[in-house]
């Protein structure tokens, strides 16, 4: 090695060294000056520098010049992270001398001479290979690379940022892997800061940057803007060519952490939460071009999961809008229909579902399913049975009846008995012959439905929890209050662990408590609960929601008892007036709330207004081929109550012979619903003064009843004083007496001394 090599090789390592002290002057125009001297140095000289004893053998000393020049020029712009094209290229001389040269002297290492001859370019081959070789082809991914580069770029604060950008992401997908949503929010939102420091991009210019890649997108996706190929080519080379482009990948990893995040709120039911990071998530999807189909895709997907937590929180506009643009957002980026568009369809038929919005919903879920069915790519079956399944719960709330009933027996021919589809046709099944006032069958059904998720979902499946909501309605129309207890019992606290005990899910749950401890006199509980369903439809819902009427209607119904009329009226009218407002009292399901409307309006001496409630009732059911239903039944027994208030004694009669039958029918002869008919038909036969009759109709009443109530039930009371106004008629007075007395014991049990029916009583005493 010739001293003008050797004093050449040591200012270049001192140099190379100087790499890693801070501010030192000028250090990387130095270093890349003495490179250039010595690349030019051999390239030039290299015959004469490796061939120190002027041998006529020349080829291999002056290819190795060119091959080490080549190398080592690309060793300044490396160790800056440069890494173009040429820099992967220019290393590949020296790589292929390195090899052949090796190779050569391998064949002859038995000849000394030849060795001593190349042994030193040899050597010199490798530590330039090693070197350089470590700059250019390391992958980035490497973590030994980067502390190196970090060590020799220090006081660069572009470079040092660029390679801690890359740590950063390199922790960022540990995080992801170890599913750590937390902290790889955090070593995203680094990389992201890392990457805006490489490319000095103020906040500003950020901000900037992604309302120009917002505008180019709105101008590719607008159809009413007509622009010409040139200048949609414009916009397109301007669109790769914003300012955050070249960090696209951080603002992919922030995306993926935000998601992270809001996936884990709304798997937790903390749908605020989620949707403010899903907000976040994809402020960064759309921060710049990401030049892929996928993450085209995936900005659909990220409207629809923004819209997701709109309809979970109510917010019925902001989830359409946004389900509409996933779906035209979807079609733009991909021209053929498959499950991924389907599922942003029965979103919003979903979403039109909760708002009442049957029809609609109906249709849109109609499209799902042609979508499933054109789509050949993949096996769309069990998608295709859920959007069926959409529209047999829309059937159900519209109270087309019939054709829930015949499109959830074709389901079930269709699908696995061993499936979850199998269970879930099976509660529609069930909820179809509950609403036709078919108990026995409905709870049977139910009874099936709840060993089907048992077996495949486990016990505390929410599914199962929805089993035990219908099984308790089942129970309490056949008067099996205690079985009805555990049902709710055991629903509620699946629903409290799964949703939270503030929950609108939990909420319906409490409102079938309400009604259980109203039937069984337990009146105090039953307002408490009530109560409790108010607020939490109002704080989760807004002051006005479709969950109210049926609420308040039972809150009114409540107030009856408890002789508070003017509440009970101002209830009843507000219940009415919210379902006008979501849907109108048009259909089946409404005439509970027409029922119980007309109910409050006989108690308050309304009877016009009450006669032409129940005959609204009436006429609605009729229409829709519903008059062997409990409502209907329940209709007629009210209208019987108008009319005998009003001294239309025949046609009372008539309707009270009717409920009668339709309750003998819907309930048999043994219910507490069939009893309360015959303590109101034995009313009218006093004021027919009928008195045998009305005799025993109120024994019929009073034995069905202890069947199934204590004896402290108000029920009994009213039975007493019926007892007590027949004796009266009678004109036994002590035996009257003595059957008020018995009255006013339970209903002061039950009542405070103002209450009206304890004012009632002791007025007869009197």
């Amino acid at each position: 090695m010739r001293l003008y090599e050797k004093i050449l090789a040591g200012i270049v390592l001192i140099l190379f060294a100087a790499q890693l002290i801070p501010n030192f002057p000028a250090k990387e125009l130095l270093f890349f000056l003495s490179i250039c001297i010595l690349a030019l140095s051999y390239l030039i000289g290299g015959f004469w520098l490796l061939n120190p004893k002027n041998r006529k053998k020349y080829f291999i000393p002056i290819a190795a010049g060119l091959a080490f020049a080549s190398s080592l020029l690309v060793l300044p712009f490396t160790v800056n992270i440069n890494r173009d094209a040429a820099f992967e290229i220019l290393p590949l001389l020296n790589a292929a001398l390195f090899f052949s040269l090796g190779i050569y002297l391998l064949v002859k290492r038995n000849d000394s001479m030849i060795v001593e001859r190349y042994r030193g370019i040899f050597i010199r081959s490798a530590v330039i290979l090693l070197v350089v070789g470590f700059f250019s082809y390391l992958p980035i991914s490497s973590e030994i690379y980067r502390n190196v580069l970090i060590a020799m770029n220090s006081g660069n604060k572009h470079t040092v940022s660029n390679v801690l950008m890359f740590d950063y992401k390199e922790e960022f997908e540990h995080a992801m892997e170890n599913g750590n949503c937390d902290r790889a929010i955090i070593y995203a939102e680094k990389a992201n800061e890392a990457g805006k420091r490489w490319l000095d991009i103020s906040s500003e210019e950020e901000e900037h940057a992604m309302d120009l890649e917002t505008t180019f997108r709105m101008l590719s996706e607008d159809s009413s803007i007509n622009l010409s190929p040139e200048i949609e080519g414009k916009i397109e080379a301007a669109q790769y060519h914003t300012d955050l482009y070249p960090i696209s990948g951080t603002y992919t990893s922030l995306y993926r952490a935000y998601k992270c995040k809001a996936d884990e709120y709304y798997g937790s039911h903390e749908y605020e939460q989620a949707l403010h990071y899903y907000l976040k998530a994809d402020k960064a999807l759309n921060a710049c071009n990401h030049n892929s189909e996928y993450w085209e895709m995936e900005q659909a997907h990220s409207l629809n999961h923004i819209g997701l937590c709109h309809q979970k929180l109510y917010n019925y506009d902001h989830a359409d809008s946004l389900f509409v643009q996933a779906i035209e957002r979807y079609k733009k980026v991909k021209n053929t229909a498959d499950q991924a568009m389907a599922v942003f369809f029965t979103n919003l038929a979903g979403s039109l579902a909760e708002q009442r919005h049957f029809a609609y919903s109906n249709l849109i879920y109609k499209a799902a399913i042609s979508v499933l069915q054109n789509d050949t790519t993949e096996d769309n079956n069990d998608e295709i049975v859920r959007s069926y399944f959409g529209i047999i719960k829309n059937h159900l709330q519209a109270d087309s009846l019939d054709k829930a009933v015949y499109l959830t027996e074709e389901i079930l021919k269709q699908v696995d008995r061993k499936s979850a589809a199998y269970c879930n046709a099976n509660l529609y099944h069930g909820v179809a012959y509950y609403k036709l006032s078919r108990y026995h069958k409905a709870g049977e059904i139910f009874s099936n439905c709840l060993e089907c998720y048992e077996r495949i979902q486990g016990k505390q499946s929410q599914n199962i929890a929805e089993v035990h909501l219908a099984q308790t309605m089942v129970k309490i129309a056949l008067a099996e209050f205690k079985s009805a207890e555990s049902h709710i019992e055991k629903g509620m606290k699946i629903t409290a662990a799964n949703n939270g005990e503030s929950s609108v899910k939990m909420a319906a749950y409490l409102e079938a408590y309400a009604v259980l401890n109203k039937q069984m006199a337990n009146y105090q509980q039953s307002q408490q609960l009530y109560q409790q369903v108010f607020e939490i439809y109002i704080n989760k819902m807004g002051i006005r929601n479709h969950q109210l009427p049926e609420v308040l209607s039972g809150l009114a119904d409540l107030n009856i008892i408890l002789a508070k009329y003017s509440d009970a009226k101002a209830r009843s009218d507000s219940s009415m007036a919210i379902a006008e407002f979501y849907g109108g009292l048009s259909s089946p399901a409404s005439t509970l709330l027409l029922n119980d409307a007309a109910h409050v309006n006989y108690h308050v001496g309304l009877y016009h207004v009450s006669d032409s409630l129940y005959r609204k009732s009436l006429r609605i059911n009729r229409n829709y081929g519903l008059h062997s239903t409990a409502l209907y039944a329940d209709a007629l027994n009210g209208l019987g109550l108008v009319m005998t208030a009003r001294g239309k004694y025949i046609g009372a009669d008539s309707l009270f012979i009717h409920s009668l039958k339709l309750h003998k029918e819907i309930f048999t002869d043994n219910h507490p619903y069939t009893a309360n008919v015959f303590l109101n038909y034995a009313h009218l036969k006093i004021n027919e003064n009928k008195l045998q009759q009305a005799g025993e109709l109120l024994d019929k009443s009073r034995n069905i009843n202890k069947r199934f109530f204590d004896q402290s039930h108000d029920v009994f009371a009213d039975i007493y004083a019926a007892r007590g106004d027949l004796s009266r008629k009678k004109g036994h007075y002590e035996k009257a007496k003595a059957y008020y007395s018995k009255a006013l014991k339970i209903y002061r049990g039950k009542f405070s001394e103002e209450h009206a029916r304890v004012k009632s009583i002791k007025d007869r005493l009197r």
